[in-house]
């Protein structure tokens, strides 16, 4: 069985469990998925895992190993004859081969697959999903925080070598500053990971209270796996995430394709430089047609800011920000943006909240390197369940010409949606951005409680986001990067 690596963090105490990433490395190879614990946020949650088989015309085998963090022999859990182009879902909790505790898992198919991981806290509400977890020796979170405004972040590392124990250092920076604050040592099992929590662990208490700043995790020799959720003690059910990324895969350009300031929600990009030196970095907005508050584009402060080596800055899109100024959006603007550094490389995630519905998700920028002519997105959805669950699809051209682009919805059995016409075909201005939201699309949105899979293609490079919510504001918000899939 061929293997491609992927990411997929998760946890389970009774029915808590938190499940992560996925992502597809290369079209000739099919793939692995590693997963990690985490335990930190209050509440009982479940988690599954939808693995999406790329393949058009070849059935899929998919296989499961769960590492529990205790020790002791993987649990594996097979799901084969995954139709072409269908999906299949792991839920956690339905699975009485796993005993309560916490995980860690390696998912491996005979075909090309991308995978996502969903976990929901049902007391509370609050949800996340992550994907495209990339193992690295050297992985930057850009965003870590203890206590910020009621944000304490909780980190899950994932040794990927299921023979040998990996030895890790975990150093956190604070923003604008080049030295770290505080480093420690982990040593992780074989196959299984470790959760940090910023504000529980004895091994950053002396962080104080109010820290926002970024993190770098090291392993001299064995490539480790990053997941990080950040919850937010202030609102109830709100809770994001987003994955750590190797700093090699750090970038002059990024892409991020959703963007706003008070419409449905207000986001804040926090971008860290990995290097050495300082890099000078210019944020432009490109207003969406979708929000005539705004139009054109627009520089964040009207001129580049300044981050030092291995510190971090955030471009807060609702307001200034120390160090980035006032960001010159309209109160309801959406759209996209571009982050171009100077001097250097960076990365960035992008927080996506509304917390006066106490929502929160966030996703990870897009490099060029990262963007694909084809997509997946191993769930979409339309008014699912009882809380209407469904997927606003946002897809940025980062190319240099117009894209045509065409999406490709599949139900929960593998079958195409027919119908969609115009709708799923559209050409999206070079670094404009476009939304499909399966509510307004043809052929979909007369089908409530349908959920499956979709594909895009298309002429030019997209960075895709997907993101997941419930109108009636039952539920946290919860976005994924979507998975190249060239």
């Amino acid at each position: 069985m061929k293997k491609l690596m992927v990411l997929a963090s998760m946890a389970t105490v009774v029915t808590f469990l938190v499940a992560g990433l996925a992502g597809v490395f290369g079209t000739g190879d099919a793939p692995t998925v590693y997963a990690s614990r985490l335990a930190g946020i209050q509440g009982a949650g479940i988690s599954g895992i939808q693995i999406q088989n790329l393949d058009a015309s070849q059935p899929a085998t998919i296989v499961a190993d769960f590492y529990n963090q205790r020790g002791g022999s993987p649990v594996t859990i097979s799901r084969p004859g995954v139709g072409a182009g269908a999906a299949a879902n792991i839920y956690l909790p339905a699975e009485n081969t796993l005993q309560n505790g916490a995980y860690a898992a390696i998912i491996s198919a005979d075909r090309q697959i991308a995978a996502i991981a969903r976990t929901d806290w049902g007391t509370s509400g609050a949800a996340a999903i992550y994907s495209n977890v990339q193992p690295g020796t050297d992985v930057s979170l850009p965003l870590a925080a203890k206590g910020y405004y009621g944000q304490t972040s909780l980190v899950s590392i994932q040794n990927t070598d299921t023979s040998a124990q990996a030895t890790v250092n975990v150093a956190l920076y604070a923003s604008g500053k080049t030295a770290p604050i505080k480093e420690s040592t982990f040593a992780i099992g074989p196959g299984t990971s470790t959760t940090l929590d910023l504000g529980k662990n004895a091994e950053f208490a002396s962080v104080p209270d109010g820290f926002l700043g970024s993190m770098k995790i090291t392993s001299d020799s064995i490539p480790v796996g990053v997941q990080s959720f950040i919850d937010i003690e202030t609102a109830d059910k709100a809770v994001y995430a987003f994955e750590g990324v190797p700093s090699e895969q750090a970038a002059d350009m990024l892409f991020v394709p959703l963007i706003r300031n008070n419409f449905y929600g207000t986001t804040g990009i926090s971008v860290v430089n990995p290097g050495t030196s300082p890099v000078q970095v210019t944020v432009t907005y490109i207003a969406s047609p979708l929000t005539p508050a705004c139009t054109g584009t627009t520089v964040h402060g009207g001129a580049a800011a300044t981050i030092a080596g291995g510190s971090s800055l955030v471009f807060y899109q609702g307001g200034a920000t120390p160090g980035a100024g006032e960001p010159g959006l309209p109160s309801g603007c959406l759209g996209s943006a571009t982050v171009e550094a100077t001097g250097g490389n960076v990365l960035a995630i992008v927080n996506d909240a509304d917390l006066k519905a106490g929502t929160s998700a966030a996703y990870n920028a897009v490099s060029a390197a990262g963007g694909a002519k084809k997509v997946a997105l191993p769930l979409f959805r339309n008014k699912h369940t009882k809380d209407e669950l469904s997927t606003g699809i946002q897809a940025m051209n980062i190319g240099d010409a117009p894209a045509n682009a065409t999406i490709t919805f599949s139900d929960s059995s593998g079958a195409t949606i027919s119908g969609c016409g115009a709708d799923c075909q559209v050409t999206i201005a070079s670094k404009g951005s476009y939304t499909w939201y399966p509510p307004n699309v043809q052929g979909i949105k007369d089908r409530p409680n349908v959920y499956g899979s979709a594909t895009i293609e298309s002429d030019q490079p997209l960075a895709v986001i997907v993101n997941d919510a419930s109108p009636l504001g039952t539920i946290d918000s919860a976005i994924y990067n979507a998975i190249k899939a060239d």
